[in-house]
Order: structure tokens, then C-alpha cells, then sequence
């Protein structure tokens, strides 16, 4: 790991706390952040602590050290993770303590505590809250102890207005809201048709079919058994689609997906995992598939879809919906049925509605959520609270006694 403290202009310095950076939406949204940020334009330093160890998706071509507090993955917070944390907090006393995602948020605020000059806390929140008994216990009790910790912050980032307006019926503090959308860089996520002939080869998906791809981690929260199923009938209505399924774990299908998958002809799907290269292949995708059924905000690959002139359809789960604006379809979710009619509804207009479709969905992309402009919304953000906005007091009474225990 880079150890460097140079990095330090006048202007304000800023340790980034994740979960991990491994392949995920809100990674993504953070290396974009860094290797698009102009730090000497700026005048702000930045830094990534990563509670599991590093991922394919550090920050690469910016001056932007790593550190990895090495916590093991599922565990809990070991005593010699947090004592690194504390060190990481101490040596680098970054004037912002951005956390990513529930983990990165509590270890923000558990870094602060251990300065005598704490530091402005900024969470940034990536998940929605449709309905908290679908959560795992172990996230309930994290989003309990984050609502009675949220005051104590400068600002809660959500991707998301709905996001932002369910934590906040949970109790997060609604003083402390600040909504700023996923960005996208439209100079790489962008139409090519002629990424279809990349596509075929890699996927083997034969000439005349229509591609629709689902792309996200096998989890049970995407619901890509309503995705198999919602092809199902596509097919048994007579369209000759291809369905995709891309993403970590996709590879090595869980029992009930692959019941699900077992009604499908073996020739009208392909199973791929973890790639690192979707944006070659994906402006030669036909339709892009959303089957989430709970927990997205501001899904990332809606917005890098519809850069690279994909339409799509998806559920109506987080900002989905608002993201798609007109240009696509949105569904309840759980319904293959809605969702096989919703692709049936985008093929029977033909190549000429489907591209009509894509090029309003860049255009969206362009005009609302384009990297650049997201860039300088979270600059704006951390340049006012720099200038003297609230910062965090040390609420170490509000902690469990286990960490309390380990605090220095």
C-alpha cells in the first residue's frame, strides 16, 4: 500500500472510506469522482481507505494513495482492523471523512473519533429502503446505529431522491440530505453500433437475434430468476431474443436460477462473469434488462446503458424510473410478466423505434447526469463545508461498547 502525505494542498484534503473497491456502483461512482477530479485546479488532495482489501477498481492514473484497513470479508471489525483504521485516520487527517456505502459511512465516523481535531463527516448513501425487513439483520442493526449517529454528520450524500426520502423516514437526519446523481462519462460510454460484431464474437450470439442483456452481480436482490423467467415468455411469444446474463458469480449460477434457466432453450442464453470491458461490448446491446427487486438507488448500469444509446426497461426500484425519464420503461418488480410484456412492447416497434429510444437515452444522459457536472457538485459540496460548515462532534456515547472498547 502507498503511504504518502504529500498530497496535501492548502485547499482541504479528503479520505474516501469504502467497503471495498471491487467491481459495484459505488465504486465505480468513486474512482470516476478521483480520475476526473482536476486536484490541482481544486486545490483537494484524495485518499482511499478500503475496509476489505484493494479491488480491480483503484483509482489509476491520479495521484491518489490506497490504504486497506485488510478487514475479513463477511466478518466483523477485528481489533487490529480498527487499530489500523485509527492509524490510517491519524496519519493522513484528512479536513473530510467521505464514507461509501453503510460500512465506509460507520468507519468515517469511528475514524473521526479518534482526533482531537475530527474533521467534517460526509456519508454518502447507495442503497434505497423499499422495504427494511428484506435487509439482512446485520444491516438492520448498521442502519439503526447510522440513524442515531446521522446528525453528527455535515451532510448525507444519497445517488437518489427516493433513497434519500426513505432514510430519512428511518431516521436518518433529514437536515443533513444532499442529493447528487451518478455521473457518467459520455466520451466512453457512447453508441457504436459497431460494437455488435465485438459482441457476437464474445458471447456467441448468433447474427439476427435481439440481444437483451441483464448485467449485475448474482445476487438475490437483482432477481435474475424474474429476468430468466420474463425471457421465458419473450421467447414462447415468438421473438427470437438472446438473453445475456453478465456479472460476478453469474458464472456459477445458485440452484434456483439454474432451475430457471433449465425452461430456457440452452442455445437462447449465455452466462458470463465478472468483465472488466463492458464498455466495448455494450453499445451493441439491443435492450438493457434492470430485474432488481429491491435495494438499487440510481443503478449505474441504467446510466451507462442509455450513454451508449442502449434502451432500457426496468424496474421501478430507487431513481429507476426517474433516471429512464420517457425514453425507456419501467415495471413493478417481482412481475416477469410486466417486465416480458415491457420487452415485447420495445421490440415491436423494430430497429427504428429501438434506436429512437437509444438516442433519447443519451441525450437524458447528457443533458442530466454527465460526468463532469456531477464532478462539480460533489467539488461545490466539499468547498462549502471546507469553508466552514458544521462539523462532527465526537459521539462516542451513541456507540456499542465493543468499539467504544477499541477506540484509543
Amino acid at each position: 500500500m502507498t503511504h504518502d502525505n504529500s498530497l496535501k494542498p492548502a485547499g482541504g484534503s479528503i479520505a474516501h472510506f469504502t467497503t471495498s473497491l471491487d467491481i459495484g456502483g459505488a465504486q465505480a461512482m468513486l474512482r470516476k469522482l478521483i480520475e476526473h477530479s482536476d486536484m490541482r485546479r481544486d486545490a483537494l488532495s484524495h485518499a482511499i481507505v478500503s475496509l476489505l482489501p484493494p479491488g480491480i477498481f483503484s483509482p489509476v492514473g491520479t495521484p491518489c494513495p490506497v490504504y486497506s484497513l485488510y478487514m475479513p470479508r463477511g466478518g466483523r471489525p477485528t481489533i487490529p482492523s480498527l487499530m489500523r483504521l485509527f492509524r490510517i485516520s491519524n496519519r493522513l487527517r484528512p479536513e473530510i471523512l467521505q464514507g461509501w456505502m453503510y460500512h465506509g459511512n460507520l468507519a468515517a465516523s469511528l475514524a473521526s473519533m479518534v482526533r482531537s481535531d475530527p474533521g467534517a463527516i460526509v456519508w454518502n448513501v447507495r442503497h434505497s429502503l423499499s422495504d427494511p425487513a428484506l435487509e439482512s439483520r446485520k444491516t438492520r442493526a448498521l442502519l439503526a446505529l447510522s440513524s442515531r449517529l446521522s446528525s453528527r454528520t455535515s451532510a448525507i450524500l444519497y445517488n437518489s431522491q427516493t433513497s434519500a426520502r426513505q432514510h430519512e423516514r428511518y431516521g436518518f437526519d433529514p437536515e443533513r440530505t444532499v442529493v447528487i446523481p451518478n455521473g457518467f462519462d459520455c466520451a466512453t460510454y457512447k453508441p457504436d453500433r459497431e460494437r455488435r460484431a465485438l459482441l457476437q464474437k464474445l458471447f456467441a450470439i448468433p447474427d439476427g437475434r435481439t440481444c437483451v442483456a441483464v448485467i449485475g452481480r448474482h445476487h438475490p436482490m437483482k432477481d435474475h430468476v424474474s429476468a430468466v423467467e420474463a425471457a421465458r415468455r419473450v421467447i414462447e411469444s415468438g421473438r427470437n431474443i438472446h438473453l445475456l446474463l453478465v456479472g460476478p458469480g453469474m458464472d456459477n449460477p445458485s440452484p434456483g436460477l439454474r432451475d430457471a434457466l433449465a425452461l430456457l432453450p440452452r442455445h437462447r442464453f449465455t452466462l458470463v462473469g465478472e468483465r472488466t470491458d463492458v464498455a466495448d461490448w455494450l453499445p451493441g446491446v439491443d435492450i438493457l434488462a434492470l430485474s432488481s427487486a429491491w435495494g438499487e438507488a440510481f443503478p449505474n448500469i441504467l446510466g451507462e446503458a442509455m450513454a451508449c444509446g442502449v434502451p432500457c426497461v426496468a424496474t421501478d426500484i430507487g431513481d429507476s424510473a426517474f433516471v429512464l425519464g420517457d425514453t425507456g420503461l419501467a415495471v413493478p418488480p417481482r412481475s416477469p410478466e410486466a417486465l416480458s410484456e415491457a420487452i415485447n412492447r420495445m421490440c415491436d416497434g423494430g430497429e427504428a423505434e429501438l434506436a429512437e429510444r437509444g438516442g433519447a437515452a443519451r441525450r437524458r444522459i447528457e443533458e442530466h447526469f454527465e460526468l463532469g457536472e456531477i464532478t462539480r457538485q460533489y467539488r461545490r459540496l466539499y468547498q462549502s463545508i471546507l469553508r466552514g460548515s458544521r462539523t462532527a462532534p465526537r459521539p462516542t456515547d451513541q456507540l456499542p461498547s465493543q468499539v467504544r472498547a477499541a477506540l484509543p
